[in-house]
């Protein structure tokens, strides 16, 4: 079996390549990456260590300006990076008069310097500057454009630029400086929103996925479902940050902090994954060298991103950059291990689930590097992220499935244990009741031999010998049907009437609208009120008519067995204690009680009512056994 599932599970994922690798090809070429393709601007770049360098010292070393084709290396996130643009070549075309666009790469922090009347003004443009003048473009996720106002050109020919690159390292001559005479800010064209809607899509499916487990996890208690819930928020934020249209919209790429907790998310997305197969697998006990591996990458992930918070704190862009790699390569690592361990021990249907989810997902990730990783022109590995939806969507497909699977299993299980554990007080309570029969039918037997009445007392045990034979073949099962109660109701009567000499009365009614063979009960479940109401109520009478009756009907969905007697009544009985003949303190009534509650056709009940007069004189005691009927249930 276990060879069958590995060979299901094999063809399923040499299927999958390809159609990730097909879907790539037919969407990757249209992602929203490329450069604008408008005027090209020259530029030359100066780059410096010197933060605080100001524009008079940058234009004082026009000399150290090299043209972006001399500079092989990449950026820096300690380097500031001065960028004279030239017109030049555009000077004919442009109007004095006008107001242009200039689309570039969105810096993280920047100024542009640019003149009027005769003076050097700045403004930033920066995404994380303040009332920065740059705009998202609706080309491409890496571009932005600023405004260009009238007459703006340092001697009518340059725009100079303070720039710096700190969430990524780039190659300078990935940028481009383009010149447009309208904005691009919020121009998105059908191919700009079609390309969003896998992501919309998915990120819907995905929140709704993950509120559902939220609420399984309120509902069964389960710890899995909460990390479910949040692994599937997590992977929603992760992509959803390489989304072009709607982050823009609100605002969220526009702060440092709000842009280093997107990043921080890919860790947390790591440690959540983790735990989730921890607990979903039962790492701890199913494989427990697989568990001692998993909690060290949780770790592993734990300490990354403490090391993350301290480079936030002291603003070490370098080593943030750095770590964002190293995490790549260490949760790759990790789950490429655990799949592989996975697949080669594989024990059960629910790792099978999961190793095909994880897998699916893996390889998406793998496509997806593999394709966009070593790009100059795509530094944040954005990408066409079509290929990691579908590989997130079949692992949520599968996630969920294993969580339900394993949620119904171990329903059914409860529901088996709890079933076993009934039948086995039942047992016991059986086990507890007939011999507590038993030994008051031989009490009364022995009492009848010492009183010399040896035709009452063979009798008696003739009688007591077929009860007693109908009462153990009845126990193997527990339940009889109306019938039997009945007939071992009666035999229980006439010896007990038997053994105190006619000292009662009773009688017997059965409502005939009862199928009496066919109703199902606890056997024996009358016996111990009937004798309770015979020691306690009739005998310690010492005057009056004694009477014991005991009616039969359905009511309200329930057998209704109602002992009704004429005897002294709880109280009078509390303070008389009359006491017969090898009488001893019953354990019937609590026994039956229990067997009662736990009736699998519902929990039945005991109602017991003192009657009494005018006066408030007892006048008996009336019992009411409710006991459910299974066609009502």
């Amino acid at each position: 079996m276990k060879k069958n599932m590995l060979a299901s599970l094999s063809k399923a994922l040499l299927i999958f390549c390809p159609i990730l690798l097909v879907a790539n090809n037919l969407l990757g070429q249209q992602q929203q990456l490329e450069s604008p393709s408008k005027e090209q601007l020259t530029f030359k770049v100066f780059p410096t260590k010197d933060s605080r360098m100001t524009f008079e010292e940058a234009y004082g070393n026009l000399n150290k300006f090299l043209p972006k084709e001399q500079i092989h290396y990449k950026t820096h996130p300690d380097e500031t990076y001065w960028v004279m643009l030239d017109f030049e070549k555009l000077e004919q075309s442009l109007s004095k008069n006008e107001k242009y666009f200039l689309t570039l790469n969105c810096f993280d922090y920047g100024h542009v310097y640019y003149q009027k009347n005769g003076r050097v003004f700045n403004e930033p443009i920066g995404q994380f500057n303040k009332n920065t003048l740059s705009n998202k473009t609706s080309s491409s996720i890496y571009h932005c454009e600023i405004p260009i106002p009238e007459n703006a050109l340092i001697n009518n020919r340059f725009l100079f630029l303070q720039v710096k690159r700190i969430k990524f390292i780039e190659s300078i001559n990935n940028w481009t400086f383009c010149l447009k005479q309208s904005s691009n800010q919020n121009s998105y064209t059908w191919n700009n929103i079609k390309l969003s809607i896998p992501t919309f899509i998915y990120m819907g499916v995905g929140f709704i996925m993950s509120i559902a487990m939220l609420i399984f996890y309120i509902y069964f208690g389960k710890i899995e479902f909460l990390l479910y819930s949040l692994f599937v928020l997590s992977i929603i934020i992760y992509l959803f940050h390489g989304e072009l249209i709607l982050p823009e919209r609100l605002q969220l790429n526009n702060s440092f902090i709000i842009s280093w907790l997107w990043d921080t998310n890919a860790i947390i997305l790591g440690i959540l994954y983790l735990m989730f197969a921890l607990f979903y697998l039962n790492l701890k006990k199913e494989y427990p060298r697989t568990y001692v591996f998993i909690k060290i990458g949780i770790y592993a992930h734990v300490l990354l991103l403490i090391t993350d918070l301290f480079f936030f704190a002291f603003r070490y862009h370098l080593g943030h950059i750095y770590l964002l790699q190293v995490l790549r390569v260490v949760s790759f690592l990790i789950t490429i291990s655990f799949l592989i361990y996975l697949f080669i021990y594989n024990k059960n249907r629910i790792s099978t689930i999961f190793l095909i989810g994880g897998s699916s997902y893996m390889i998406s990730i793998f496509i997806y590097y593999y394709i966009n990783l070593g790009s100059d022109s795509d530094p944040m590995l954005y990408g066409n992220s079509l290929v990691l939806i579908i590989g997130s969507i079949l692992e949520i497909i599968f996630f969920a499935y294993g969580l339900t699977y394993k949620a119904f299993n171990e329903y059914l299980k409860r529901i088996y244990f709890e079933q076993e554990a009934i039948t086995n007080e039942n047992k016991a309570l059986r086990a507890q009741i007939n011999p507590h029969f038993i030994f008051n039918a031989l009490g009364s037997i022995q009492h009848l031999i010492l009183k010399k009445k040896n035709d009452s007392a063979l009798n008696y045990l003739t009688k007591f010998s077929r009860m007693a034979r109908n009462a153990l073949e009845a126990s193997v099962e527990g339940t009889g049907t109306l019938d039997e109660e009945i007939e071992m109701l009666n035999d229980y009567l006439e010896l007990e009437s038997l053994r105190f000499d006619n000292a009662f009365s009773y009688s017997v009614d059965i409502d005939g609208q009862l199928d009496t063979s066919e109703i199902e009960i606890p056997f024996m479940i009358s016996q111990p009120f009937v004798e309770n109401a015979i020691i306690h109520g009739l005998l310690p009478k010492t005057s009056g008519q004694k009477e014991l009756t005991i009616t039969m009907k359905e009511e309200e969905g329930s057998l209704k067995i109602i002992i009704d007697d004429t005897g002294v009544g709880r109280h009078r009985d509390n303070e008389t204690k009359i006491t017969y003949p090898n009488q001893r303190k019953s354990r019937g009534l609590d026994v039956t009680i229990k067997r009662l509650e736990s009736w699998h056709f519902g929990s039945g009940k005991v109602e017991i009512v003192d009657k009494l007069d005018n006066q408030s004189k007892s006048m008996g005691t009336k019992v009411i056994i409710s006991i459910p009927l299974e066609q009502y249930q």
